[in-house]
């Protein structure tokens, strides 16, 4: 192969490594805030906005 190519094979090869660990590290962050308890306050605020939706999602609203 030559100088070239090689470098091109080598440089395709960091920049998958990197898009690699970029993706391991957002999964890590996801799955960390995914486990984290939903606030009161939160959960207060949407159950306010579902008793106002007077055609909640799935209840055939076109």
């Amino acid at each position: 192969m030559s100088k070239e190519k090689t470098s091109k094979l080598e440089q395709t090869r960091a920049i998958r490594a990197r898009q690699e660990a970029i993706g391991r590290e957002l999964r890590r962050m996801y799955d960390s805030v995914i486990q984290e308890p939903i606030p009161d306050d939160f959960l207060e605020l949407l159950k306010q906005m579902d008793a106002q939706d007077p055609n909640p999602p799935g209840k055939g609203a076109v």
